[in-house]
């Protein structure tokens, strides 16, 4: 600064003194811009500082509710892999439940063939029973046993005649012919016993 005033000092010239008062001034003028600029471009920086600050703030915030929707996120998805677990666990108590259902029913057809199987030879061997017994029956003239007259003869032959017809429910046609027989035998007995007398 000093050399520059010590310039002018020298300088005798009003023209080039005003040159460099110009030039002076438009340096001036420069600098003054660029001061203005330099602070534009500060006060611009400052805002741009507090926009990243501002941006900055926000991102943690945005950081923190992330962390938290991810801490929740890892809480449902950790409720909703115990909760699939239980269910699995239900359904295999179920799948094992309905099997044993499933066995115990094969048991209780098993023993249900087993009964009807059995009922059956029990029928056959009633009925084997049954034709023996009957059998017996014409063997020993039952049919017609106490009858001591035609009348009695004659009312028990329609009475068994209602029951054993092979058009009625209890019908059979053998004991049909074993009572025909019978009826004849004892027909002819009491017709004879009555010419006899």
């Amino acid at each position: 600064m000093d050399s520059l005033s010590d310039r002018l000092d020298n300088i005798a010239d009003p023209e080039e003194l005003m040159d460099i008062k110009h030039q002076l001034f438009k340096e001036s003028v420069r600098i003054q811009a660029e001061r203005t600029q330099i602070e534009a471009d500060l006060d611009e920086l400052h805002r741009e500082r507090k926009a990243i600050a501002n941006e900055r703030k926000q991102l943690q915030r945005e950081k923190r509710q992330l962390s938290i929707e991810m801490n929740q996120l890892r809480e449902s998805v950790e409720y909703e892999r115990k909760r699939l677990k239980d269910d699995e666990r239900m359904l295999d108590k179920k799948q094992k439940i309905i099997q044993r259902s499933y066995a115990l029913f094969d048991e209780d057809r098993a023993k249900l063939k087993e009964e009807y199987r059995q009922v059956e030879q029990e029928k056959i061997r009633l009925r084997r029973a049954n034709y023996a017994a009957r059998k017996e029956v014409y063997a020993t003239g039952l049919f017609f046993r106490g009858v001591d007259n035609m009348v009695a003869l004659k009312k028990r032959y329609k009475d068994l005649m209602k029951i054993y017809h092979p058009d009625n429910i209890c019908g059979d046609q053998e004991i049909l012919i074993k009572i025909n027989e019978e009826y004849e035998e004892l027909k002819n007995r009491f017709a004879f016993a009555r010419s006899g007398s």
